[in-house]
């Protein structure tokens, strides 16, 4: 007994304890959460769903845990005990029936596999991500949890590039490029930082204070530098379209003429010049050989998707057969998240998955402009009016980071990290969000009344207001 004691003490000495503290911490806290919404839950889940401890501390923890897979069954737990308190409040968008299609689609292409194991592999990784983005989309219904989410999403991201970058600075270490995080390579890793960009940037630009911009712009340039690290044009090219385009929507475009300038004068300095010359080569795909393969990888998984329209190979069963139809080496990975799905799954799986992305982007469009039609209408009130743009920031970084996820899939095969179907989750239920933020139990009299000024007599004549207000319902479109 007593050898047993001084093992154990000897064993927790060597183990760095605040991190597994944190997470313990981390733990009991969304599990009390839980207890009285699952969205706690929930928001444990992604936190540690990007975070990947057990990849980032994996020399600190006692042994290599998928942490986001218990949150994953505190979620379950959750949804049992507050099962009442969810269905009175589900609301079914878009979003979720197009992932439910998606999800189903790919389960009919597992079942009918070329390599039935190596789809069930993949494809449990990608049901439980569906799993849980359906799920959240079901219950995350205000906005005070969008903005927890989206806030989440931006200090776990901003935690990462930190880690990445004192690896760097003290030890002039590259892992992110040799190794990549969490699983995912060197291409992954910045793929899912440059989706962390446009939260820097609006949190930066929409602080009223200025410690607070400070931090946020220090992060943001924390994680270009960890992108550029990456040396992966994919995510470099992405990052580029991602941040022009929130620029071109940013307002006042004064700032973002600032902010381009400060770029323009820090890049230099935090790209070397093999990370320039890495970019440069984009351009010289013809001759390059890593662009010629990704080319002749794109054509064969082209032509194995007019092979097997339908339900294609089995999930992540082209990279084996892609070789075959043209690639230039065995098991080459198709380098396209949109046609490794049409490979993998079939053409009706690739649309799908396009059409959950789209309509994602269209709604955050509709979002942006229930945003400026508020602005314009709410322009003598100064606090309403700065709360607004906050939102519409919200929005924009949103639509930004999607907008990086989808140039840099044409280039990458990443679906299966859970970053941007949280975001295309958020989008599907942001217009609803916002209608019960801006619209909150307006009646009909305050309605008539906005839309014809010259009715006042309506706010004064109560009793007779319904029924002019039925008389004009035609011209009001209610």
């Amino acid at each position: 007994m007593k050898e047993l004691v001084i093992f154990i003490a000897l064993l927790l000495h060597q183990i760095p304890m605040k991190q597994l503290g944190l997470l313990i911490a981390i733990f009991f806290l969304g599990s009390l959460g839980s207890l009285y919404h699952p969205f706690w839950a929930i928001l444990l889940y992604y936190l540690l769903a990007v975070l990947r401890p057990q990849f980032l501390w994996k020399w600190a923890l006692p042994v290599e845990w998928r942490w986001s897979l218990f949150a994953a069954v505190i979620v379950f737990i959750s949804l049992i005990a507050n099962a009442p308190r969810v269905l009175s409040r589900i609301r079914l968008n878009c979003i979720a029936v197009l992932m439910i299609l998606y999800g189903t689609w790919l389960m009919f292409s597992m079942l009918n596999a070329f390599d039935p194991l190596r789809a069930q592999l993949f494809g449990q990784d990608i049901g439980k991500i569906l799993i849980m983005a359906i799920i959240t989309s079901l219950v995350v219904d205000s906005l005070w949890q969008v903005r927890a989410l989206t806030r989440m999403m931006f200090i776990a991201l901003g935690y990462v590039a930190w880690e990445i970058n004192t690896l760097y600075l003290s030890e002039g270490r590259i892992d992110i490029f040799h190794y990549g995080y969490g699983g995912l390579d060197n291409n992954g890793a910045g793929l899912l930082l440059a989706m962390g960009l446009p939260f820097a940037f609006t949190y930066a630009t929409g602080s009223t204070k200025m410690w607070q911009r400070v931090v946020c712009g220090g992060v943001g340039l924390l994680m270009l530098h960890a992108v550029l690290m990456t040396y992966s044009r994919g995510a470099m090219v992405a990052s580029t379209v991602g941040i022009a385009w929130l620029l071109i929507h940013h307002r006042p475009r004064v700032q973002s003429f600032l902010i381009v300038t400060v770029l323009a004068v820090a890049l230099p300095f935090m790209a070397g010049q093999e990370i320039r010359e890495r970019f440069q080569s984009t351009a010289n795909y013809r001759t390059d050989g890593s662009g010629q393969s990704r080319l002749e990888s794109w054509s064969a998984a082209w032509k194995i998707a007019w092979d097997h329209p339908l339900v294609g190979t089995g999930i992540r069963n082209s990279n084996r057969y892609s070789q075959n139809y043209g690639a230039d080496r065995h098991n080459r990975t198709i380098h396209s998240q949109y046609l490794q799905i049409a490979a993998d799954s079939g053409l009706p799986a690739m649309t799908l998955f396009c059409a959950i992305l789209g309509t994602s982007l269209a709604l955050l469009t509709r979002c942006r402009n229930m945003c400026r039609d508020q602005l314009e209408s709410s322009e003598a009130d100064p606090e309403r009016k700065g709360k607004t743009e906050q939102l519409m920031g919200l929005v924009n970084a949103s639509q930004a980071s999607l907008v990086i996820y989808a140039v840099g899939g044409v280039f990458l095969s990443l679906e299966m990290f859970e970053l941007p179907w949280l975001i295309m989750v958020t989008a599907g239920v942001m217009p609803y969000a916002l209608q019960r933020e801006f619209e909150p139990g307006r009646s009909e009299v305050e309605v008539a009344a906005q839309h014809y000024p010259h009715l006042d007599q309506l706010k004064r004549m109560r009793s007779a207001a319904p029924a002019i207000v039925r008389s004009n319902r035609g011209v009001l479109g209610t």
